[in-house]
């Protein structure tokens, strides 16, 4: 399929045309218009002490290498967004890894570091996450999750079909705590992506107020405060004067909610997860009732207990259940452990999961699990395929997060926050003229056969 029937196909024909005048008003012949738009969301994120996440087709940036060093020497991080811009879904694993590695190729040749990946139409399969882990990629940022904030009882027929093709296009998934946390896959992070985005809010359902686009993604960061999980806002620069305003609304709610929310570079929160996935609690009983907690972990980390009495320090009230424990080692009360109890048989992937999320476990015996908060006994594991796995992961993280006894465990984020924002652009184009070229380079970008299989079984991926 070519790049026009799949646009109109994903977007329907009157939201393509529409599409099409809008470029010229967007864009222009030289690099200006983006430029500004760029500084724009900068500096509304500097504002803030944060810098944004901007990820960019590898033929674009050669064409404007200049522009784009400028933008990362100002503080922002950029990231590959392909080869071309392309459905990677539509590719074979040969041509997705060939791909990749042509992007790569362009990075390294102007030096340009990168540490994440987000395909264009965030169009992900199974095959390419292996691709990204042993291509040395450290995150990507794919995963699509949907928020519950537009009405669609009063779209308009083209509109609402818009919309449902968007769904469809992102393969969006529900908001839970699981979902709108980052989450390893062997050694690549994954970090969701949280929509509507821009291009949904302008060009599918036509909403160009600043004012309500702001108040859209404010409505989104609620419910991302309300799970403790990261809100990835994605910004594509060509409306990035048109939604400073936007952007700014947003950014102001953020500061301003009871707990902090963490404002950072994806970069920033992958280096976080990852530093975070290596925390370990010690509990030891030290009389009746009476346990030492020793966490290993960095100073910043989030020491969270709930239902618990905490000796030597004035808590933290974080909400009506939980309190943020100050020290790191310190006296606790609990009739229980506080902590999970694994059984016997449960597979070692469960423990590296509850580990990866924050929660203390050990191992037990069945005489032994009554002592401890929660007993967990999944012989079967987590599963096997994608939608076992997301469906029981979700169910564990509920049933920890609801679980009415004494509990120990690490906040998702640094400094006490409850909750993460992060600025994301997708650079497509640059000029009219990338925009037009995408068509003759997503017809040209086929490769050669090369067996990505054999590659991985010798180890010459990286």
């Amino acid at each position: 399929m070519n790049l026009v029937s799949f646009s109109i196909k994903t977007k329907g024909m009157h939201n393509f045309v529409r599409r099409l005048w809008t470029v010229f008003a967007r864009f222009g012949f030289s690099e200006a218009r983006i430029k500004q738009a760029l500084y724009a969301l900068l500096e509304a994120s500097r504002a803030y002490n944060a810098a944004p996440t901007f990820f960019i087709p590898a033929v674009v940036l050669r064409r404007h290498p200049a522009l784009i060093t400028e933008i990362a020497a100002s503080g922002a991080e950029i990231g590959i967004h392909g080869y071309v811009h392309n459905d990677y879904r539509c590719l074979s694993e040969e041509e997705q890894y060939q791909q990749t590695r042509q992007a790569i190729s362009i990075f390294h040749s102007l030096a340009l570091p990168f540490q994440g990946f987000r395909n264009p139409y965030l169009g992900w399969t199974e095959e390419v996450l292996h691709i990204f882990a042993a291509l040395g990629f450290t995150y990507e940022s794919n995963e699509a999750v949907i928020h519950d904030v537009i009405n669609c009882e009063k779209l308009l027929p083209a509109q609402r079909s818009g919309y449902e093709k968007s769904m469809a296009l992102f393969q969006a998934i529900e908001p839970t705590a699981y979902t709108l946390r980052p989450h390893f896959e062997g050694a690549l992070l994954r970090i969701p992506t949280s929509i509507p985005d821009d291009e949904i809010l302008f060009d599918r359902l036509r909403i160009t107020d600043p004012m309500e686009i702001g108040r859209i993604w404010c409505q989104v960061m609620e419910r991302v405060y309300s799970y403790g999980g990261i809100y990835t806002l994605n910004l594509h620069p060509e409306r990035g004067v048109l939604c400073k305003l936007s952007l700014e609304a947003l950014l102001r709610y953020a500061r301003s909610r009871p707990q902090a929310v963490w404002i950072a570079s994806l970069r920033d929160v992958a280096q976080w997860w990852k530093e975070r996935s290596k925390f370990r609690i010690g509990i030891s009983a030290v009389g009746s009732d009476c346990w030492l907690v020793e966490a290993s972990c960095a100073p910043r980390a989030t020491l969270i207990a709930r239902h618990l009495t905490v000796n030597y320090q004035s808590p933290i009230v974080a909400n009506g259940r939980e309190e943020v424990i100050c020290e790191h080692r310190c006296i606790l009360q609990a009739a229980k452990c506080p902590c999970i109890a694994l059984s016997q048989r449960t597979p070692v992937s469960v423990m590296d999961f509850l580990y990866e999320q924050g929660y203390p476990g050990v191992w037990s015996s069945p005489g032994e699990a009554t002592n401890y908060s929660l007993d967990l006994d999944m012989p079967e594991g987590l599963g096997t395929t994608r939608a076992e796995q997301l469906e029981r992961r979700n169910s564990l993280v509920q049933k920890i997060e609801q679980l009415d006894a004494p509990l120990l465990y690490f906040g998702c984020w640094p400094e006490e926050c409850r909750a993460a924002l992060a600025i994301s652009g997708d650079i497509d184009s640059v000029t009219i003229q990338d925009f037009f070229l995408r068509i003759l380079e997503v017809a040209s970008a086929k490769v050669p056969y090369v067996a990505v299989n054999r590659e991985l079984n010798k180890g010459k991926l990286a």
